[in-house]
């Protein structure tokens, strides 16, 4: 991606700070973020001199303008079902280096906005925003993010295949968690443990998504570490021999461990 730079020059005038860039430029920098005090037509003519894309956006600092290579990947996620659009932009994100940029396209504004708010989970800054699109950047892991959230999640599920909807959810969620970059743990326990018993989830399908037992399997693959309540498992003739393979059984105090593990966000299902 090139060299990447950061200035700051809300105390210069247009167009001194047009020669600075110009300057800056030349000199191989393919990522410039500037702080200005308003936006400068000047500095918008030499970043379209060396090809680049000027993004300015208001914020508390003053002006930041990115200039940077024009031509950036688009992905359209219109049409995707909820949590479609985060799994697809997270995995490409995850993909990327720093400095990187990405343009998402939707005709749902609500998809848009929703993906804004979890950009820092993602690791990137939002650049340029609309109803309909939305400019990220793959930021430095390294740097401390803006929203500095939970990064591992527990999902409690005690309903089971009996609930369809709330049995997919358990994974569906998951899966989205898996592409913001969190560690996720899902804990069985009381009906939810018939999830894990062998051809349990063969038997459940969702019109939008794979069986229910695909999308266990598909998790599990990408490294979600699935518990089993003990308790709940002898209740119900649940033993190692015929569970998923994957799946773990645990006691309370597994249980009651990650459950007391600030790092953690519980959701319950």
């Amino acid at each position: 991606m090139g060299i990447k730079m950061k200035l700051n020059l809300r105390g210069v005038n247009r167009y001194a700070a047009a020669i600075i860039t110009d300057n800056i430029l030349k000199n191989g920098v393919q990522n410039l973020q500037l702080i200005l005090k308003e936006d400068s037509e000047e500095v918008r003519r030499v970043a379209e001199k060396h090809h680049m894309e000027y993004s300015p956006r208001e914020t508390e600092k003053g002006l930041v303008v990115n200039i940077s290579p024009q031509g950036i990947e688009e992905i359209d996620v219109t049409g995707e079902t909820c949590p479609g659009p985060v799994i697809i932009v997270g995995d490409r994100l995850s993909s990327m280096e720093p400095g990187m940029r990405i343009k998402i396209k939707s005709e749902s504004s609500d998809v848009i906005d929703d993906l804004a708010l979890s950009a820092p989970e993602m690791k990137a800054e939002v650049i340029e925003k609309s109803a309909s699109h939305l400019i990220l950047e793959k930021t430095d892991v390294s740097r401390e993010r803006e929203f500095t959230g939970k990064d591992k999640v527990l999902v409690v599920q005690s309903n089971g295949t009996g609930n369809a909807e709330r049995a997919y959810a358990t994974f569906i969620f998951s899966k989205a968690a898996l592409s913001m970059g969190k560690d996720v743990t899902i804990f069985l326990l009381m009906d939810g443990v018939s999830i894990a018993r062998k051809g349990g989830a063969a038997a459940v399908k969702h019109p939008a998504f794979p069986r229910l037992d695909e999308l266990m399997a598909e998790v599990i693959e990408m490294g979600v570490k699935i518990y089993v309540c003990e308790m709940s498992a002898q209740f119900r003739g649940l033993r190692e021999d015929n569970m998923v393979e994957g799946c773990k059984i645990a006691g309370a105090a597994t249980f009651i461990t990650l459950l007391s593990d600030p790092s953690y966000s519980v959701v319950n299902f």
